[in-house]
């Protein structure tokens, strides 16, 4: 309400009117601030009247602008500090018959802007008299034209529309108060030690993200039960918290745990077959890390170096070393080619498969595994002339290849895996690959089951057939001389 004492005489009817309800009516104090010419000027103008009581229309304001509290007793003292004592208390605590607390009451405001009844001046005469019992009446302007707006999240609202909200949630118990500094830095500290042991657990990336999201779904819910009960919360530090410090670790998890990918797929691409891995990571079940095996058909390719022993006992062991990788990568990188399964290295022997772990028919691994041996047929030649080429003697294999049933799985221990084959069919690719030892002409052998398969496109010779350890019959052998121009 403006200053009056300049108009003491002409507002003296209005005061009389208001003589009877004395004890039910509160004037408003206000503390107003202008900037002029550079200086804020700020004043708390107070009715003339001592024989009302007076309540303070004053409002915290945020950073934006925006009424957020009505002001406890410490944001009083700060306000009113440079005018003389006593200083009126808020108009809402003396409406709602309320004590002033220490902090801040929050403002439950009652919708947007003219959701709340207003009843202009000239009709205050039109109405009943019982339309006023047990209601509290705010008499004050509304129109934005006489400029007492402020700014709410509801956009703006006049002054006594803001008073209106604040008494009634002091008197429904929905005005909402902050916490004092001391149990703030508690709760914040306590929250902050929470959320760094929770989120330093989990080893992995994923884990970490999953608290973090656990613990801002707890600091959400935790501030919307405490604003159910009126009280005020640091939501943003609270969510903040978790997102930021799990942002920052599931980040750091993730780097890291890419890093270890890349590494032991560098690592385990170089001791596994490409075939085997690219099936690991398809399948991706617990069959690659179980003891065991399944009955599979493949076609198994074994091969040897001629009379590597023997030279190797007269050589320096880190010149043979070299010397068998060399062979080494001149044979595998067929295999690998034609899709075939790296098997293992056995001293200066290879065995291969073609079929497992997956199977694209019994011609096509047939096909795979024949055009891989003359692929490494002719490689080990061209390292041969660069043997020769460095005075060094050249180097001379056997190749048996068989079709047949296996056992494929992992074998050794549950500490300890190793995926292979074994079975009869892998003993008899082994025999046939020794049989080139009689046959020095012919490097590459085959089985007749191979030729069935696919006699259409190779030139073989018939070498009859052979006794080999282990077999209960003479065994059909076929050399490989080449593939059938296309």
């Amino acid at each position: 309400m403006p200053d009056l004492s300049a108009n003491a005489d002409d507002d003296q009817p209005f005061y009389d009117a208001l003589e009877p309800w004395k004890d039910r009516v509160l004037l408003s104090a206000s503390l107003v601030r202008q900037q002029w010419e550079g200086f804020e000027q700020v004043q708390l103008r107070r009715p003339w009247d001592a024989r009302f009581q007076v309540g303070l229309s004053a409002f915290s304001i945020d950073a934006f602008g925006i009424v957020q509290a009505v002001p406890g007793m410490v944001r009083l003292q700060e306000m009113l500090a440079p005018f003389p004592q006593p200083h009126s208390p808020p108009m809402a605590h003396l409406a709602a018959d309320k004590t002033t607390a220490s902090v801040d009451d929050g403002i439950d405001f009652l919708g947007p802007s003219e959701q709340i009844p207003v009843i202009p001046a000239w009709a205050l005469g039109m109405q009943s008299e019982d339309f006023w019992q047990d209601k509290i009446v705010i008499i004050g302007s509304t129109a934005p034209s006489l400029g007492d707006q402020l700014e709410t999240p509801f956009g703006q609202q006049s002054g006594s529309e803001v008073l209106l909200s604040d008494i009634a949630g002091l008197q429904s118990g929905r005005g909402f108060r902050g916490l004092n500094f001391v149990p703030l830095v508690a709760v914040t500290t306590g929250w902050m030690l929470l959320c760094h042991w929770r989120i330093s657990l989990p080893a992995t990336a994923l884990g970490t993200a999953t608290t973090s999201a656990a613990l801002t779904v707890l600091a959400c819910g935790s501030t919307v039960a405490a604003w159910w009960f009126g009280l005020w919360l640091p939501g943003a530090a609270l969510i903040l918290m978790p997102v930021f410090a799990g942002t920052l670790r599931t980040a750091d998890q993730f780097q890291q745990e890419s890093a270890q990918r890349r590494f032991l797929h560098s690592v385990l691409s170089r001791r596994v077959s490409p075939n085997l891995m690219r099936d690991m990571l398809r399948t991706s079940t617990e069959s690659w890390t179980r003891l065991g095996g399944r009955r599979e058909r493949c076609v198994v390719l074994f091969t040897d170096l001629v009379g590597f022993t023997a030279r190797s006992n007269v050589m320096d062991a880190e010149d043979l070393f070299a010397l068998l990788n060399r062979y080494f990568e001149a044979i595998a990188a067929p295999v690998l080619a034609e899709q075939g399964l790296l098997d293992k290295f056995i001293g200066d022997a290879l065995m291969a498969e073609f079929g497992v772990p997956i199977h694209r028919g019994d011609r096509e691994e047939a096909l795979a595994a024949v055009r891989a041996a003359l692929t490494m047929q002719s490689n080990l030649d061209q390292l041969n002339s660069i043997l020769d080429k460095e005075g060094l003697e050249p180097l001379r294999h056997g190749i048996g290849i068989h079709c047949g049933d296996v056992m494929a799985g992992n074998l050794g221990s549950k500490d300890r895996l190793e995926y292979t084959v074994i079975g009869a069919s892998v003993n008899l690719a082994s025999r046939l690959e020794s049989l080139t030892r009689k046959f020095p002409e012919y490097p590459i052998s085959m089985s007749g089951e191979v030729l069935d398969l696919i006699a259409d496109v190779v030139v073989v010779e018939d070498l009859g057939r052979h006794a080999v350890k282990g077999w209960p019959e003479p065994v059909a052998v076929y050399v490989l001389v080449s593939l059938h121009p296309s």
